[in-house]
């Protein structure tokens, strides 16, 4: 069984969000169900992203 969580997050933070769940293809809901997670139990097995992330920094800086 789920529940529902309604969370009030500044726009930017919302964008920045659904950017990151659109490059790992993974939904908002399962992103932030994993964020806590890891919040609680300081371990997940979801693919955050974040190697995407630097990689494109790098991209942008070379």
């Amino acid at each position: 069984m789920s529940r529902t969580v309604s969370a009030r997050i500044p726009t930017k933070l919302h964008e920045e969000l659904r950017e990151r769940c659109n490059l790992v293809g993974e939904s908002i809901n399962d992103f932030v169900t994993a964020c806590i997670e890891v919040g609680l139990h300081n371990s997940c097995e979801f693919d955050f992203g974040d190697e995407l992330i630097d990689e494109n920094d790098e991209k942008k800086t070379t």
